[in-house]
């Protein structure tokens, strides 16, 4: 490499490094100087979805209830079983009946505005299981939030273990992570349930995640609130806050050592004797080889981390692969043909794989096309391999048929057939269909409490979601 390449690197390098000591300098100062400044300009909320017509009334009904002395994953009666299309599930009656009607619209709206579904679940007792993994379970039988999005949030309490769980869905875990649960927990929850106002603590909760997933910019407002209901929790706060910082300087380091490592790397290659095309297979193994799980996990950390080496490498296989090429043969210059000239240098099998995105060629050749040098790259389709019968890669999957149909009482059967797009060489696997999984429902008699609001669109079910195992827990 010669000097005017190698003094910008060590520059960018030197500069990498500066921004990183910024960073440990600045984010010290905010764990260990005290409160981060609050913010006081008002968000207004951005209106994501037309609001259904307030003149199509539809009243939310409860489900039927059996009074029990406890729970279990069997016998929660769904807010959404039957005829009954609401949010909470309260068979203990701890809930009044104005106030789960302003629960159920608060989620109603929720829904509406952001697809999100929220279900309440409270009840005296689950006998003897723990709260988080029955809140786990619960989840998953109900099926909260869309199953494409997985975007669900179960407040589950139990009220003879004092314990309130919020149960998050992976769709909703990046805006409601277990801080913020936990925040919301004990600045709502705690305080109205340790006055066993158990109806409005749970309309505080649900109308500070209303206002959270309506709104993500309000979760800098939650974050600047501080917990002040004793002297420990604001000292394991800050226990919390100094971990985190240095579980941040660690990463820092481990970044600037995977840099410095990777940078002497390309510097290596970039210095060898090997043509182009080997420094250019060198560089790509190094980039497939060195984003292992925890680079890649650091990189997503620290984004510009990973933008510069993104660009470094970009910027090193673009020049590898267009840099000037002379014949071995007769020392000629090559000349890089377009994609359309160069058609008549290759096979139909070649032009196939290019046409598929499973291989691209590039082929060189001399003016007086005295010497033809044709050089293969991966291509940026993964659906194709090698074929065993003509060694192209353009075996790949082509169809699938059904030959039996899941059902809820049996598996089923399919038959997926691989073919090959050039010598149609063409192979089949037949695979197992899991059952198909019924939602049970629990059916008993007994009265409710129902409330009723505008509403044209309120499901009888959930969206099938999956928990994502994120949430937190409080006591009171």
């Amino acid at each position: 490499m010669n000097n005017s390449l190698k003094t910008p690197m060590i520059l960018k390098f030197k500069l990498l490094f500066l921004c990183f000591s910024c960073a440990i300098l600045s984010l010290n100062s905010q764990v260990w100087g005290g409160k981060i400044e609050e913010e006081s300009k008002e968000v207004k909320q951005p209106d994501l979805k037309p609001k259904a017509n307030k003149q199509d009334a539809l009243t939310f009904k409860a489900p039927k209830y059996e009074k029990r002395d406890f729970y279990n994953i069997d016998n929660f009666p769904s807010p959404k079983n039957g005829t009954a299309n609401g949010y909470i599930s309260d068979p203990d009656d701890f809930i009044s009946e104005s106030e789960e009607h302003q629960i159920n619209k608060i989620l109603w709206e929720i829904e509406q505005n952001t697809t999100a579904q929220i279900a309440v679940a409270i009840v005296n007792s689950i006998g003897n299981e723990v709260p988080k993994d029955f809140a786990v379970n619960l989840f998953e039988k109900w099926g909260i939030g869309y199953a494409d999005k997985d975007n669900g949030l179960l407040i589950l309490t139990v009220i003879n273990q004092r314990r309130t769980e919020f149960e998050v869905g992976y769709g909703l875990e990046p805006i409601l992570t277990d801080l913020m649960c936990h925040r919301i927990g004990t600045d709502e929850i705690v305080p109205y349930f340790k006055k066993s106002a158990y109806g409005n603590g749970i309309i505080a909760a649900v109308k500070k995640v209303k206002k959270i997933i309506e709104n993500p910019d309000a979760v800098k407002e939650i974050y600047s609130q501080n917990i002040n209901y004793s002297a420990t929790k604001n000292q394991g706060f800050t226990t919390i806050k100094g971990l985190l910082f240095y579980m941040l300087c660690f990463y820092l380091v481990l970044t600037a050592m995977i840099i410095y490592v990777d940078h002497q790397k390309i510097k290596t290659i970039d210095k060898s004797k090997e043509d182009f095309y080997d420094k250019y297979n060198d560089l790509l193994d190094l980039k497939n080889t060195k984003m292992g799980c925890l680079p890649f996990f650091v990189f997503l950390l620290f984004p510009l981390t990973a933008l510069f080496f993104y660009q470094l490498r970009k910027q090193r296989l673009k020049k590898y692969r267009v840099s000037p090429r002379f014949s071995r043969i007769n020392g000629k210059k090559l000349l890089l043909k377009n994609e359309w000239s160069e058609n008549e240098f290759l096979l139909e099998a070649n032009i196939l794989e290019e046409k598929i995105k499973s291989v691209e060629y590039d082929v060189w050749v001399t003016e007086d096309e005295s010497d033809v040098l044709i050089l293969e790259y991966e291509g940026s389709s993964r659906r194709y391999s090698d074929c065993h019968e003509c060694s192209y890669k353009t075996y790949g999957r082509s169809v699938t048929n059904i030959i039996k149909a899941a059902t809820y009482s049996s598996t089923g059967r399919k038959e997926e057939v691989y073919l090959c797009k050039n010598c149609h060489y063409t192979t089949s696997k037949i695979k197992t269909i899991p059952k198909r999984v019924r939602q049970s429902s629990s059916s008993s008699s007994g009265s409710s409490s129902s409330s009723s609001y505008s509403s044209s669109s309120s499901s009888s079910s959930f969206g099938g979601g999956s928990s994502g195992g994120g949430g937190a827990g409080v006591s009171w």
